[in-house]
């Protein structure tokens, strides 16, 4: 077998012992602090509560205002409303397909062009910032609610 730094198989079996009552003395104390902060109003949410599988699951989507407010700020137009028949194919940079004349696109405050469709999505996964430069799609009026939640 092994030698055991032990002197006497009884006192590994104390040194457990000490561990474990460590471990639950401690767990009390937590949850003696917690039970404290909940009775003054702070909440921690247990490890049952939290769940890192999937970090975006509370998300959502942006609340219907948003998308109404983004839709009446920057109306879906015609693609050959903007550029002439002679002009070179421009292609979508969230989908990369060109754009076809008869397309309905929107162009924001940077000057940047997308699908109707395309640009939708883009803010439907939380995204408020245009695809390509990172200026706020919709300009900001007063930066304390900037949320589109």
């Amino acid at each position: 077998m092994g030698l055991s730094q032990y002197p006497t198989p009884a006192d590994a079996g104390v040194f457990c012992v000490i561990l474990v009552n460590t471990a639950i003395s401690i767990s009390v104390v937590k949850e003696i602090v917690r039970s404290i902060l909940h009775v003054i109003g702070i909440h921690f949410a247990s490890s049952e509560e939290y769940s890192i599988e999937d970090p975006f699951e509370c998300r959502g989507i942006p609340s219907g205002s948003y998308m109404e407010d983004f839709r009446s700020r920057t109306p879906a137009v015609r693609y050959d409303s903007l550029c002439p028949s002679n002009h070179p194919a421009q292609e979508c940079p969230v989908c990369l397909a060109d754009f076809n004349h008869d397309a309905e696109i929107n162009r924001l405050s940077c000057s940047h062009v997308f699908h109707k469709l395309c640009l939708e999505k883009w803010i439907k996964n939380w995204n408020v910032t245009c695809p390509l430069c990172r200026n706020y799609i919709m300009p900001q009026e007063d930066e304390e609610d900037t949320c589109p939640m």
